[in-house]
């Protein structure tokens, strides 16, 4: 009796782990991450990728890149839960992403690929990860960013898929022009990348006013920039929720004491997911959380010299090796059915 018992119990576990795995839930987590520089170690002729080889400058091996790719794939599964659809920043190529989802943890997760070289001279890239047991990709699409004539940045990438073969969904991944040469300076350039985002959801919502959007990234600004008034994100607190408009799930991260970045002892949160109402007001099937959560383990941080407090811990700082996960933290939401 006692051994049906033991192997009762170990059916049920092998049930729910693999129910687990498979993504047979309810609520599906949607992940952000800039991945802070995901190269592989080969020169790319058509790019300026040379720092990141055995003989450039970052002594870029294979041993690290390894442990990278063994870094990112501990922080995505920090929550001890596999994402049903992850956002990346700052990867090389394909070949980054089939190595992060087949050799290691993340293996589980079913995931198909999104991702398409843009025209950054770097070459790093945003890509769409999505386990393929619960969302069928529709149509995908990569729309370039002119900020002036001949001048371009990283393509926003967007993908429209079926959860469940039931709900369908509008996702959009960014990582907006850096702060180089300064803040305010250079924020006409996610003036412009934001105002494709934001051209791309109307023509959506033109067509299908009940859409439900998720737009996330990278966004180098907070949540009150001019790049976000573009993009005419609101905060999802305190007001009516209106279906056609965009929410900022991080809005309430203003002016804290955490975030998802950090830079000279202040926390900022720069990665955002932004999500259209109609999956907020309940009346569309599913529902997103009304408040962005930041992965900020133990593991990923580390003491911040000549300060009070932990910071992301880094692969690089400068040109010194770290051996950390990123200088970013992940980010994100849940959808509830």
């Amino acid at each position: 009796m006692q051994s049906r018992c033991v192997f009762g119990c170990f059916v049920l576990l092998f049930c729910l782990f693999h129910w687990r795995a498979s993504g047979q839930t309810d609520s599906y987590r949607v992940v952000f991450y800039n991945v802070e520089n995901l190269f592989d170690t080969r020169k790319d002729s058509l790019k300026v990728d040379g720092d990141f080889t055995p003989r450039g400058k970052m002594y870029w091996t294979k041993e690290r890149y390894h442990g990278k790719i063994l870094n990112i794939s501990r922080a995505l599964l920090a929550s001890e839960r596999l994402p049903t659809i992850i956002g990346l920043a700052e990867v090389e190529n394909r070949q980054v992403l089939f190595d992060l989802i087949r050799k290691t943890g993340l293996a589980d997760g079913n995931y198909g690929i999104v991702h398409e070289d843009s025209p950054d001279a770097r070459g790093i890239d945003v890509a769409l990860l999505y386990n393929t047991t619960v969302l069928r990709e529709l149509r995908s699409q990569f729309f370039p960013v002119e900020l002036r004539k001949g001048e371009t940045t990283r393509d926003i990438l967007y993908c429209k898929g079926v959860l469940r073969e039931v709900d369908t969904l509008h996702f959009f991944v960014c990582h907006f022009p850096s702060m180089r040469g300064g803040e305010a300076k250079s924020e006409w350039k996610r003036v412009k990348a934001a105002s494709v985002v934001k051209e791309k959801v109307d023509s959506i919502q033109s067509c299908q006013p009940e859409a439900m959007i998720v737009i996330m990234g990278d966004m180098n600004g907070r949540a009150n920039t001019r790049a976000q008034q573009a993009l005419g994100t609101k905060n999802p607190e305190g007001q009516e929720i209106n279906s056609r408009d965009l929410y900022n799930t991080g809005y309430y991260l203003l002016g804290k004491t955490r975030g998802s970045y950090r830079f000279k002892g202040e926390w900022q949160t720069l990665d955002h997911v932004i999500v259209s109402g109609t999956l907020l007001d309940g009346k569309h099937g599913l529902r997103s959380s009304g408040r962005m959560e930041i992965v900020a383990s133990d593991f990923l941080m580390e003491e911040e010299k000549g300060s009070f407090g932990k910071r992301p811990k880094p692969t690089y700082r400068g040109p010194k090796y770290i051996g950390g996960y990123s200088d970013h933290l992940p980010v994100f939401i849940e959808l509830k059915k």
